[in-house]
């Protein structure tokens, strides 16, 4: 039993995810409440949440009984069927409303429980198209450097950072091919666009003449990129891995799992660059976590060769996670948050911008409502800034009540799309006191 109750340490028998001993020693905030964009600790204490569950599923807020009701009405009526061989009437509705609302020509679709079992799912799809359409042989998977694609057994093989979690678990499954990201500020070329003509996206061909195009079965790819912090690449950048793609019969999955349901300020992110995927992975903001679930897209063309889906999760379909899921997507279109996302995050980013005058910022960057300060040791170099200087910036932010999350070198947020001017301004004024007094403490 914990000895502080309002606390978590080491007497608990609990297991958390990625988190260091030595925190856990000091003591974890038990999170115990949450109410529209803020979360309340044991001790009372209020935050104001700018990293919409620090996961960022919580797209409409905290405390929604209609999610909660939609999904007791469902557990009353009919708790759990299996996906295999049966159908439930939710997942129908719900697989019929993302047809609707996803881009172009996804029209077909699998619920899972998780983004990394959406991954997972769509790489497996990708597989199974492959195989029946006479390519046995194909099995490479060309992810990027920098990307995150879950932690499950396909997708932890596409992992390009947080490198303790892939290289802990090696070795994984053969196959994953990494090519460089669009990452401008820090170009992995050392170019300069525009007049890098897109190297980053261009290199790809070479990479795939190298592996063999018959041997790799899809690339996947976030439209807007977390592991440096909400990095959205060029406007070009997509056209032209959708043409190789296309040129050598590999299959597009882009991954949705944090840009999609509006985090973006669109539906879904790749409608900000105009191409048309092959499959299409979602989670996070499609239940806005009051449930959890996954979901796989994909094209009919992708569909139609596939005789037998050869796959199964228990909780594959599940009735109750669709209900709600349906009950939060309505909410999110009836009070208009994909707009607010697209308005409040120009807000957002225009606030963040005046912070490039600070020495130790080097990049405002955002789309939607997903947006990231990049910081440096040196503007003229762009060096790496400590991470135990940006760790010092979040302790001093939750003090003061606001949280924010570190993502490579940057500090990201994400917050709730139901958030207004006055949250953001009270999250800005905190976070320019903490990179303040952190620069005091560095000397500039």
């Amino acid at each position: 039993m914990n000895k502080n109750l309002n606390m978590l340490d080491e007497t608990s028998q609990l297991i958390l995810h990625r988190t260091p001993r030595e925190d856990i020693q000091k003591g974890i905030t038990i999170l115990d409440k949450g109410e529209g964009v803020h979360l309340i600790d044991k001790e009372g204490k209020r935050y104001l949440d700018m990293e919409a569950g620090i996961t960022r599923p919580v797209h409409v807020g905290y405390g929604r009984r209609e999610i909660a009701r939609a999904a007791f009405d469902q557990l009353c009526q009919l708790h759990y069927v299996t996906p295999c061989g049966f159908a439930n009437q939710p997942a129908m509705d719900l697989a019929e409303l993302l047809a609707q609302i996803t881009p172009g020509k996804i029209n077909r679709f699998t619920f899972e429980c998780s983004g990394s079992e959406a991954v997972d799912s769509a790489m497996k799809l990708a597989k199974h198209c492959h195989y029946y359409r006479g390519n046995k042989a194909s099995f490479k998977v060309i992810s990027r450097k920098g990307a995150y694609h879950g932690v499950n057994g396909y997708g932890i093989r596409a992992l390009g950072t947080v490198m303790p979690m892939r290289q802990i678990m090696e070795p994984v499954a053969p196959g994953a091919v990494f090519v460089e990201s669009p990452y401008c500020y820090r170009c992995p070329f050392g170019l300069v666009y525009p007049h890098c003509d897109l190297k980053c996206a261009r290199d790809i061909e070479r990479t795939i003449e190298f592996e063999n195009p018959e041997l790799i079965t899809a690339f996947i790819g976030e439209p807007v990129m977390q592991g440096f912090g909400a990095l959205a690449p060029p406007a070009e950048y997509w056209t032209i891995v959708r043409d190789i793609c296309d040129r050598y019969g590999i299959l597009l999955i882009i991954d949705e799992v944090i840009c999609g349901f509006g985090r973006t300020g669109k539906m879904f992110a790749i409608e900000h660059f105009g191409i048309q995927p092959d499959l299409l992975t979602m989670a996070k903001g499609i239940t806005s976590g009051y449930v959890p679930l996954g979901a796989v897209g994909c094209t009919h063309e992708v569909m139609e060769p596939i005789e037998n889906f050869f796959h199964l999760h228990t909780y594959g379909n599940h009735p109750v996670a669709c209900a709600a899921a349906l009950k939060n997507i309505d909410i999110m279109q009836q009070e208009g948050l994909i707009q607010n996302a697209h308005e409040m995050g120009q807000y957002f980013l225009a606030g963040l911008k005046t912070f490039e005058q600070h020495p130790i910022v080097g990049e405002a960057r955002g789309t939607g409502l997903w947006l990231a300060l990049d910081f440096t040791s040196d503007k003229k170099s762009r060096a790496p800034f400590p991470l135990d200087r940006l760790n010092h910036m979040i302790a001093r932010a939750r003090q003061l009540g606001v949280l924010f999350k570190i993502m490579g070198g940057a500090i990201e947020f994400a917050p709730p799309l139901i958030i207004t001017k006055k949250d953001i301004d009270e999250a800005l004024a905190v976070l320019d006191q903490c990179i303040t007094e952190e620069e005091k403490e560095m000397g500039f």
